[in-house]
């Protein structure tokens, strides 16, 4: 089966994982056309190539970028002319990780529509609050919801706000994932040093970043910042106020991470709400966590994790770790004593937080369930019996995966 996946946007490096895992299932062929990625994006692109005889990716060119406008929803790629998309294997299945409302979404279900007319559509969905968008932006949503035949949120929150925007097809929650063979528990913490709170992420505004260096003085824990954005001078100036107890790192490399991980005690995402407007001043676009991928990458590590309760935090982390009312120092400080002085919570927060990232959140699992969707979509559509794994998922089946 040729599956066609389209992405764009500079923040898709941890897409590449879960291209890694498809191009292992039996029988599956991968072609990605991407726009508007970043380096790091090409260059696992690259290395995907040499390693699958069945990836190849292509890096299209496009009129609209991400750095003009501040958000990926505005990105026009150039899949081609009349004469059709660049030329390439016909899919049996078309992905596109994107909202509805981008217009790369639109460009691509319009090719879909002119080139590849039986061939089903899958979308991505990770919006967790109702927004309006300004013009021309809720005409390509609701073109969107016309002719993808699935969509599948990431959370349940996603799955909501889909059907309060009018959407009545089938979807089916595919959560991010995490790669379990590169974020994986190393050896035993050094509990000669002191205890530490960490923190990878962007350092701006929404991520609560200020929350976190305030809870830890409080608690008396050291921290470890690993990322980069607007926040970074608050952060030096909180590095001088506390010598030897706050570090700094910028970005890891993605092989890099679990080792920086294995510094923590615990691992910390203190996001808040806020309203963004970076595509028109007088828009407001509520910001709230949609998922918090590096949670489960911790907990595939069995660091333990605590979260604010803004967003998918809640959801992400379930039951394998702490939550705090967002903005209130005073609870995170509380919740990081709590693990610094009771060892075997901490121990049984690793625990729990191992099995739920290996048992709901690896990208093999989310793999299989992807492979067993599409071909069901394909032969749907075509009256056409694919081979599956056994445990097939039909797309009534998906769609009461979670009530409306």
């Amino acid at each position: 089966m040729h599956v066609l996946i389209t992405v764009v946007g500079a923040r898709t490096e941890h897409w590449t994982d879960l291209f890694d895992v498809l191009c292992e299932r039996p029988g599956l062929r991968l072609t990605v056309l991407a726009a508007d990625v970043s380096p790091a994006t090409e260059r696992e692109f690259a290395r995907l190539s040499q390693r699958h005889a069945g990836f190849s990716a292509r890096i299209l060119p496009h009129r609209m970028g991400e750095g003009r406008t501040g958000h990926m929803a505005s990105i026009m790629i150039r899949l081609g002319g009349r004469a059709g998309p660049p030329v390439l294997p016909p899919p049996d299945v078309v992905h596109i990780i994107g909202e509805a409302a981008y217009l790369s979404t639109w460009q691509v279900l319009r090719t879909c529509r002119r080139h590849w007319p039986t061939v089903p559509t899958t979308l991505y969905a990770a919006q967790n609050v109702v927004t309006r968008f300004p013009m021309p932006f809720p005409l390509v949503e609701r073109y969107a919801y016309r002719h993808v035949d699935m969509i599948l949120p990431i959370t349940p929150a996603a799955r909501q706000v889909l059907r309060a925007k009018g959407f009545r097809g089938a979807t089916t929650t595919v959560p991010l994932g995490v790669d379990t063979r590169t974020f994986r528990p190393r050896a035993a913490a050094d509990h000669t040093r002191p205890f530490t709170a960490g923190f990878v992420g962007r350092f701006e505004p929404h991520k609560g970043v200020p929350d976190l260096l305030r809870a830890a003085e409080l608690a008396d824990c050291d921290v470890v910042l690993v990322g980069d954005g607007s926040l970074a001078p608050d952060i030096d100036r909180a590095a001088r106020a506390r010598p030897g107890r706050v570090r700094r790192y910028g970005w890891s490399g993605h092989t890099d991470l679990p080792d920086r991980l294995a510094q923590l005690d615990v691992l910390v995402l203190p996001a808040v709400e806020i309203v963004q407007r970076n595509v028109l001043p007088w828009v407001g676009i509520p910001l709230r966590e949609q998922f918090g991928r590096v949670l489960v990458e911790a907990m595939a590590c069995g660091i333990p994790v605590i979260g604010s309760d803004v967003g998918e935090i809640p959801y992400v982390v379930g039951d394998a770790g702490l939550i705090f009312p967002a903005g209130d120092v005073a609870a995170l400080a509380e919740r990081l004593g709590q693990l610094r002085d009771r060892p075997a919570m901490t121990r049984a927060m690793s625990t729990s937080g191992l099995s739920r990232a290996t048992g709901e959140f690896a990208w093999h699992r989310i793999a299989e369930r992807l492979d067993r969707l599409w071909r069901q979509l394909h032969e749907d559509r075509t009256g056409v019996p694919v081979r599956t794994p056994v445990g097939r998922q039909t797309r009534a089946e998906a769609d009461r995966e979670v009530p409306a």
